[in-house]
């Protein structure tokens, strides 16, 4: 691998580990969904913002 492999390969990881620390933070928060609209789980759901 030569300087350019290494540089493209640490952005797509450092992107990917972006993307799950900030879907774990919204989870964290209570805001990991997108809604109730076309949820299986609408009638049973305990969320505030329905």
């Amino acid at each position: 691998m030569n300087t350019a492999d290494i540089i493209i390969v640490s952005v797509i990881a450092a992107i990917v580990a972006g993307i799950v620390a900030f879907m774990k933070k919204q989870k964290k928060n209570g805001s990991g969904c997108a809604g109730c609209s076309g949820c299986s789980k609408a009638k049973s759901c305990s969320s505030i913002k329905k």
